[in-house]
């Protein structure tokens, strides 16, 4: 920061703590000096709302700073223009005169457009209330018409289910010649309007959309709310409102299936002075889509800019407006000062400019950062499951077959080439009996597919959308089958069946794909959305263009159950988006390992002036070390060493040990108590084995149980029960229980404050299965650039995990809880320095559970005493 800047004055909700200020100040500094920040703030510190403060506070400063330094220059220009020279030489005096006049109207255009858009904003503030108003009235009035709006829907829906079961013709699934389709692939119906747009950005990101919601909230309890304009993008996935779409479920297919819907429904045709046809205009094979209106559109990208939205806020607001949340939100990017976006929407630089986003000399925030390295891993990792392959080979083949005399003579090529690459990828699965990994060149020398050129395939696939064809054909054969399956009694093999029987004869590399197709297809009849050929075709695709990259880093693990493109080293791709951003921030709740936020920021660079760039930021809990009380459980009630190892956890004696620490806990512990378990699976094994022990019943006398539901959709329910469990406390029933797992749906951005988390168990240490053929390469590939380093990587995405679920409780600075780590190797210093430093302050290693529980129950009746 400048030497005579004057130190901000942040516009908190209410009186910041220490360590809110100073983590807003150096966020402030941080971006003023184009610096990259690593920021660690413990969950509860109110961190979200500090990044909010801090970075708005910024925005807004930087353009009154900026608007007053173009007032300053002009007035020098001016000043300089007017005065009268004493130079000999005119001709130079006047050329100096010239440059000046340029530079004074580009300042004065400038200032012009920073005003025009003052005025527009507050323009637009006014039509957006008028459009409430109106709104409002028009749908008192049509509330009486209801019946029959809903009616004629009726009526319509109905025609349209006639009309389906017209004969259809299959001239709509033939793929084209690629030579009629955009050269680029652009979506040139597209109404998105590209302005130039020099305006400074703040794009916040987060891992889930749930937790880019919480940012929405935080934004409109500060002092900006009423000022600031926020956008939340996402994927047309999320934002469809056209239910014939959106059933798609694939990301790829809706993309496609839109597209499809912006196009002309008729044919035309354009001829030259001979009279012979130049072009063909493709016609579209579904009816335009409702929502997709400019002036509609339009309205909601005022409403957008005006009103702070969530996503769900957005879609709700579309429905209202019948207008596509998609569109408007990527329509109102340009006008936007703070952008809301996944970390997947931000990481790989395909997503970017697929949705235009322009970093240059923007800020760039990454929040809950500790998931951001796996992030880019799966931005550039690309997974393709047997059933997926065996899917698209049957397909393509019948598609090819059946329409071998319509295709051109280079198409039906292609075609038959991509079929034998897939037939080779399948060849790969038959051979792998375990899991093999390969790189990239050995990969496609013994898939034999080193002699072909992959990128032309690839392009013709995209070119003439050949994915959403064949989704298409695989669904209109798959409805035919069965409606003749209904018709008949006795079924007659179709000409789809005989092709099965006959494709089944072909080489013996493929025999035992094909036969796990017939099983797989009769699947895809009652969920055809789970085995799509489409959607399959697009993972292909997906390894095809990894392959064609032919990146060193980059490995291809085999086995049994498909292929899975994994790249080893993310950060090269990470770079683009430090370079071209004026400031990079990643914030957490625990940053450890620093080093690893520091290689990524700096792409291993051991540079003096890239290093010096980096602002390490930790600030201390708000909580007193007292209010918290953390406990290594070494031994059990039956002095059982504790030690949960992936051969050991399950044994009766473990899975009853575990069971008498939480009899005892539930006894002592007043409110909710959140466990943490290993995986799913544990969980289960644990359950079943404490309800056949009665141990089960024996805590539902002291607390109701409740168990992480698998469903994302069941989450909330679950959550709404234990909280209202807690809340109805009587002389013998004290509060709840909840069975969750680590890494888990509850793990990560929930808020278990106050009564609802008095006491967080995690049982055993989550180490991810080192005999993943991934992950042992990833350690071997770490340990040959740093010796040792995989072992360190192994250990920090246990501790990561663990940390996720610590901080899940003690959420404000009057919160207390009691965290139980129940396995012996916790108490191991390099685990302990991995730990919060909020939780090391009080932390008890070794304990036996003698010692635990007399802790415990002090720390409870401490704080009992003091309310």
């Amino acid at each position: 920061m400048d030497k005579d800047c004057v130190q901000p004055i942040f516009q908190f909700p209410f009186t910041p703590y220490d360590i809110q200020t100073k983590f807003m100040s150096q966020l402030y500094s941080t971006i003023e000096e184009g610096k990259l920040g690593i920021f660690e703030s413990p969950t509860g510190t109110g961190k979200s709302l500090s990044i909010c403060c801090g970075a708005l506070q910024w925005l807004k400063d930087s353009r009154i700073k900026l608007i007053k330094n173009v007032n300053e220059e002009i007035n020098v220009l001016k000043h300089d223009i007017d005065s009268k020279s004493d130079a000999d030489d005119w001709l130079q005096e006047e050329y100096e005169k010239i440059k000046k006049n340029q530079k004074l109207i580009g300042l004065q255009t400038q200032l012009e457009k920073i005003k025009k858009q003052d005025e527009y904003f507050k323009e637009l503030q006014n039509r957006v209330a008028k459009c409430k108003l109106n709104t409002n009235k028009i749908e008192h009035y049509f509330k009486a018409g209801s019946k029959n709006l809903k009616k004629e829907k009726e009526n319509i829906e109905e025609k349209d289910k006639l009309d389906d079961k017209e004969p259809r013709e299959d001239d709509d699934l033939l793929v084209e010649n690629v030579e009629n389709e955009n050269e680029d692939g652009s979506e040139d119906d597209e109404i998105i309007e590209e302005e130039k747009d020099d305006s400074v950005k703040i794009y916040i990101s987060s891992r889930t959309h749930s937790q880019l919601s919480q940012f929405v909230g935080e934004i409109k309890r500060t002092a900006f709310s009423d000022n600031t304009r926020v956008v939340t993008l996402a994927s047309r996935q999320h934002y469809c409102i056209n239910s014939d779409v959106s059933k798609l479920k694939n990301v790829n297919l809706i993309n496609e299936r839109c597209l499809d819907m912006q196009k002309s429904k008729t044919k035309s045709t354009s001829t030259g002075d001979d009279g012979k046809v130049l072009k063909k205009t493709k016609t579209a094979s579904c009816t335009a889509c409702p929502y997709y209106n400019q002036s509609n559109i339009n309205k909601l990208k005022e409403h957008i800019l005006v009103d702070i939205m969530d996503m769900e806020d957005l879609v709700k607001c579309g429905k209202k407006l019948k207008a596509c949340p998609y569109y408007a939100s990527r329509m109102a990017l340009s006008d936007a000062e703070v952008v809301l976006v996944s970390h997947a929407g931000l990481v790989s630089s395909g997503a970017r400019s697929g949705i235009s986003l322009k970093l240059k000399n923007n800020v760039v925030i990454f929040d809950e950062a500790h998931g951001l390295t796996a992030a880019l891993e799966n931005a550039h990792s690309a997974p393709v499951l047997a059933k997926q392959l065996s899917s698209v080979k049957t397909y393509l083949n019948f598609y090819i077959n059946k329409f071998r005399a319509k295709l051109s003579s280079k198409n039906l090529l292609l075609l038959n080439q991509i079929s034998f690459v897939i037939g080779r990828l399948i060849a790969m699965l038959n051979v792998a009996a375990d899991a093999k990994v390969y790189t990239i060149e050995d990969f496609v020398i013994k898939a034999e597919i080193d002699h072909l050129n992959l990128r032309p395939l690839v392009e013709f696939c995209k070119l003439s959308r050949l994915a959403p064809k064949l989704h298409g054909f695989s669904m209109r054969y798959n409805q035919q089958e069965l409606e003749e399956q209904n018709k008949k009694s006795t079924v007659k093999k179709s000409s789809f069946q005989e092709f099965l029987k006959n494709i089944s004869k072909k080489k013996d590399e493929e025999k035992v794909a094909e036969k796990e197709v017939t099983s797989v297809e009769t699947k895809t009849n009652q969920q055809p959305s789970e085995v799509s050929a489409g959607s399959g075709l697009y993972a292909v695709l997906e390894l095809l263009e990894r392959l064609c990259e032919r990146s060193e880093d980059g490995r291809v693990i085999v086995n049994t159950h498909g292929l899975h493109y994994a790249l080893l080293n993310p950060n090269q791709h990470f770079a683009p988006l430090v370079e071209d951003s004026r400031s990079v921030i990643v914030a957490g709740g625990t940053m450890e390992p620093v080093k690893e936020f520091q290689e990524l920021l700096t792409n291993n660079s051991t540079d003096t002036h890239t290093t010096h760039r980096v602002n390490v930021v930790r600030c201390e809990h708000v909580v007193p070390a007292e209010n918290v009380l953390g406990i290594c459980l070494t031994t059990g009630p039956s002095s059982v060493n504790l030690h949960f190892s992936y051969e050991n956890r399950s044994s009766k004696e473990l899975l009853s040990e575990v069971g008498r620490i939480l009899r005892n806990i539930v006894s002592i512990v007043p409110g909710g108590v959140v466990c943490f378990l290993p995986s799913y699976s544990y969980e289960q094994v644990l359950y079943e084995h404490l309800q056949t022990t009665g141990v089960i019943e024996a805590i539902c006398k002291k607390k109701t149980i409740f168990r992480e539901p698998k469903l994302a959709s069941d989450v909330d329910q679950v959550l709404q029960k234990f909280a209202t469990a807690v809340k109805m406390k009587s002389a013998e029933h004290n509060g709840a229980l909840l069975l969750s797992v680590v890494g888990g749906k509850l793990s990560e951005g929930l808020n278990f404050s106050d009564d609802l988390g008095r006491c967080v168990i995690v049982v055993g240490m989550p180490y991810p299965n080192i005999k993943s053929a991934e992950l042992q390469e990833k350690i071997n590939y770490i340990n040959r650039k740093t010796p040792g380093g995989g072992n360190i990587y192994y250990e920090n995405l246990c501790m990561k995990a663990v940390n996720q679920c610590i901080g899940r409780a003690v959420r404000h600075a009057n919160d207390y809880a009691c965290v139980l780590l129940v396995d012996s190797r916790y108490s191991r210093p390099q685990t302990v320095s991995a730990l919060p430093t909020f939780v090391q302050k009080s932390l008890q290693s070794n304990c036996t559970f003698g010692q635990s529980i007399g802790s415990i129950a002090k720390f409870f009746a401490r704080h009992k005493n003091k309310q």
